[in-house]
């Protein structure tokens, strides 16, 4: 790279690259447009989805089906409550209640009210299934029973198929005792000690979006209904539980810090570059790799993966800190080394494309990893950086105002002049020498957090909310379950009753909350011939004496009989299919070889999952399933892939690095490898366990530090006797270390307000960079001396 000025760029040769690059970006808004068009056929979705940014799971075949059963993303459930149970807030509680509902009709299908009504069962097999509480009864007491319901309002008068009420009692057994039907509307009234005061309830709503939990606009819907009504009856209080919820409060906190963290990002940049340089016409051109980057990055990773993540625009929302380093070599080159405004750049492009290089090398490191955000996350950096880097290299020094050299009092000048005088002594060497040994003393303490928490934006008033449902509906979150296995249907169901002792032992120990069985819903195939074996013989002996008492023929003793005859025992697999059986559907497993069943479980201590576990362990017809701590251990998987992948990078550039610069190779790699080291021993030292997404910023670290490392070793400060404005290699030196600082600090601003977001993946990321890249910057005097 030879030559006057930017002779280089003004071939026709060039002038083609700058019309393809036009071109190409051209191509990229219209498939930006298409993206985002309403009525376009390739219009691509907003992924909000937290699971979207994990791997595949490895599981079992009969795992993955057990999880198929639990895909609800569309449902939701919404209890509505007074603060008292005085009238006047009992009353706000029925009528807000009522306009939720109204509310949500355009929405969403509203199932609750089918939920007690549904419960009756076919008269073949209601014989089979007796209440527990009818089992004790004596003989005088099943009299007085059918009596009941023959005169008492309301009661059972089917003679024939149902003289003892077998089915009202089945339907109360099955349904919650703190759930009831009142105004025709479901009403949930909450365990005392709750503190909820006596006689005061929830009325549950129980819904199926049409739409799609994950789609934006019917998030957006369904908050405005929400809102709405809470907006009209403030004294009430909602409780609310769906996936659609999470989803939505992840998409409004992603689109919240974009505007947030992207804006204050831009405005600081702004200011730094309005007090450095002091030209406001030449702040437009700054931004210019800005908009190309995110013009060519954008549509190119939705259309590679056919939706973009939430978490993807927060992320690149941070690139303006990034690809603006770029340029801001190029306006401190021009300003600070050169005569003429445009010559002189050829000593700057080895080091800005080494620059690229390895900021490219940590951004696509990052694709490797398993999680398909995270691959998205780093194609769309990677994108962005490279179209950054080629609007800089073919049409910045074109775009770019004439300019005189910058007079020695100029702000740039100062600061350059006021930086380069920042060389560390003898002193200095041997405080940092003594720290970077003792940082790597302290990573002896270093641990680690693969806790699912770092995935999940949602706010801790929403989870509350989600519990709190799950608890009054006794719910399990599907997160744990068992599964097991029988021969035929009668073994299961004998297993599955035997397993019960286990987890009621479990409740006493407070190490299992709640659960659901099949076990709870149906009798074994041997207790239900029992019961009918029992109701046929109370048919026959005490069905004539009732009809006796009620002055009614005695002919219908006889079809009584003959219809219980054709009474049969219910099997699981009838079970699930009957409207009754809903509840059952998602705990069992059709199979043509094997019975299988599926005990889903609420809240398990690590104690009482730990027990499950063992208990699986012994039988190899059970498989306990704890999708937690497999969630988890997937993470830390990545983690230690990840840090591997750190290691590895780091080896490999230095040896490239030291290709170059051979015994200067220390001053490249001493800022990014010190501000990793430095960075670990801080997180060590404050108690913080590194996860996946500390490990992602020190990626970023890495690259961002490598960027100041090669301009250090390309441009090292002068000696005094050199030292001064007018010899040019001293300009170009000052360029580069204002262009450094320059880049770090906006750097900071760019990553470091990541640090305050309210994700636990961004904000782990963005402390990581905060800490390293604060550390890169302290490093770099020490890498230019």
């Amino acid at each position: 790279m030879t030559g006057r000025g930017d002779s280089h760029d003004t071939g026709l040769d060039r002038a083609a690259w700058r019309w393809l690059w036009a071109g190409v970006l051209l191509l990229c808004a219209v498939l930006l447009a298409g993206k985002l068009a309403p009525q376009s056929p390739w219009r691509g979705a907003i992924d909000t989805r937290i699971t979207a940014m994990l791997p595949a799971q490895e599981r079992s075949p009969l795992a993955a089906r057990a999880e198929s059963l639990e895909d609800t993303a569309n449902r939701l459930v919404m209890l509505v409550g007074a603060r008292d149970a005085s009238a006047t807030s009992l009353k706000q509680r029925d009528a807000a209640a009522q306009a939720l509902r109204q509310a949500l009709t355009p929405l969403a299908t509203l199932d609750d009210g089918k939920s007690l009504a549904s419960l009756r069962l076919p008269a073949e097999v209601q014989p089979a299934l007796i209440a527990p509480r009818l089992a004790e009864l004596s003989d005088e007491q099943w009299q007085a029973r059918a009596l009941r319901q023959l005169f008492q309002p309301g009661g059972q008068r089917d003679l024939i198929h149902d003289p003892f009420g077998l089915a009202g009692a089945w339907q109360d057994w099955l349904t919650p005792a703190n759930l009831s039907l009142s105004g025709g509307q479901l009403l949930l009234r909450a365990p005392t000690s709750s503190g909820e005061q006596p006689g005061n309830g929830y009325r549950l709503i129980s819904a199926t979006l049409t739409g799609s939990a994950y789609a934006m606009g019917d998030q957006q819907a369904l908050e405005q209904a929400v809102d709405g009504v809470k907006a009209d009856y403030p004294d009430v209080r909602l409780l609310r539980s769906g996936l659609v919820f999470h989803a939505s409060a992840g998409a409004q906190q992603a689109r919240q810090e974009m505007s947030t963290i992207g804006l204050g990002s831009l405005i600081g940049v702004l200011l730094l570059l309005w007090a450095v340089f002091r030209t406001p016409r030449r702040l437009p051109l700054l931004l210019v790799p800005v908009a190309t980057g995110v013009l060519f990055a954008l549509p190119l990773t939705w259309w590679a993966f056919g939706s973009l993540h939430v978490l993807t625009l927060a992320f690149g929302a941070s690139l303006i800190g990034i690809s603006i380093d770029y340029v801001l070599h190029l306006e401190c080159m021009r300003r600070l080394a050169t005569t003429d405004g445009r010559g002189g750049l050829a000593a700057l492009w080895p080091g800005l494309t080494l620059g690229l290089c390895s900021s490219l090398a940590a951004y696509l490191a990052i694709t490797l990893t398993p999680m398909p955000g995270l691959r998205q996350m780093g194609m769309f950096a990677a994108l962005g950086l490279l179209g950054a880097w080629l609007s800089v290299r073919l049409w910045l020094p074109r775009l770019s105002l004439p300019a005189d050299a910058t007079r020695e009092d100029s702000p740039a000048a100062r600061a350059a002049g006021w930086l380069a005088r920042v060389l560390p002594g003898r002193r200095s060497w041997q405080a940092l020498s003594l720290l970077l040994v003792a940082a790597l003393a302290s990573l002896y303490g270093l641990r680690s957090d693969d806790r699912l928490t770092q995935l999940n934006p949602s706010p801790a008033s929403l989870i509350d909310e989600q519990r709190e449902v799950q608890r009054l509906l006794a719910e399990p979150d599907g997160l744990r379950y068992l599964i097991v296995q029988a021969e035929d249907d009668a073994a299961l169901l004998s297993r599955l009753q035997a397993l019960e002792g286990t987890f009621q032992q479990l409740n006493a120990q407070q190490q299992l909350g709640h659960w659901a069985s099949l076990a709870q819903q149906l009798p074994t195939l041997e207790q239900q011939q029992a019961n009918l074996g029992a109701i046929r013989e109370r048919t026959r002996t005490l069905l004539p004496q009732v009809l006796s008492t009620a002055g009614l023929p005695a002919a219908l003793v006889k079809r009584a009989e003959q219809a219980i005859e054709s009474a049969h025992p219910l099997r699981p697999a009838d079970w699930v299919t009957l409207p009754a059986g809903e509840m059952g559907q998602r705990l069992w497993l059709d199979s043509r070889t094997a019975a299988i069943g599926i005990v889903r479980f609420g809240d398990v201590t690590a104690e009482g999952s730990a027990a499950l576990a063992r208990l699986a362990a012994g039988d190899d017809r059970l498989e306990y399933v704890d999708q937690v701590a497999r969630l988890s251990t997937t993470l830390g998987s990545i983690r230690s892939e990840m840090a591997w992948l750190v290691s590895a990078a780091v080896v490999v550039i230095s040896l490239l690095l030291a290709l170059r610069y051979r015994r200067s190779t220390w001053r490249a790699l001493l800022p990014p490898l010190g501000g990793l080291v430095l960075t670990l021993a801080a997180l060590t030292l404050a108690g913080v366990g590194l996860n996946l997404f500390h490990l992602l910023g020190l990626l970023l670290v890495l690259g961002i530090g490598l960027d100041a490392g090669i301009f250090c070793a390309e441009h090292p400060a002068r000696s005094a006797e050199k030292d001064r404005i007018g010899d040019t290699a001293s300009r170009a030196s000052q360029a580069s270390l204002l262009a450094i600082s320059l880049s770090c600090a906006s750097s900071l601003l760019a990553f470091g307000l990541l640090s305050f977001s309210q994700t636990p993946a961004l904000a782990a990321l963005g402390l990581a960079c905060l800490l390293g890249l604060t550390a890169t910057w302290c490093l770099v005097p020490f890498a230019r001396s």
